[in-house]
């Protein structure tokens, strides 16, 4: 079982819980979370594949 969160580049992502089999599977996953503005890390471990994601903050423009 992989852990439930790890640090990439000074970032903490958490894993979505899921374990992929295929490849293929994890990336059309991953696209959705990216879809819905967040950035993903997949992680390939021991013939398995994991997702880990982490909410990006979407700046807003003060209204003038």
């Amino acid at each position: 079982m992989p852990i439930n969160y790890r640090v990439i580049s000074n970032k903490k992502y958490m894993w979505d819980g899921k374990t992929y089999d295929n490849e293929g599977d994890a990336l059309n996953v991953a696209a959705t979370y990216k879809k819905d503005n967040f950035d993903v890390q997949l992680i390939h471990e021991e013939g398995k594949h994991f997702i880990y994601t982490r909410r990006v903050s979407v700046a807003s423009t003060p209204a003038s």
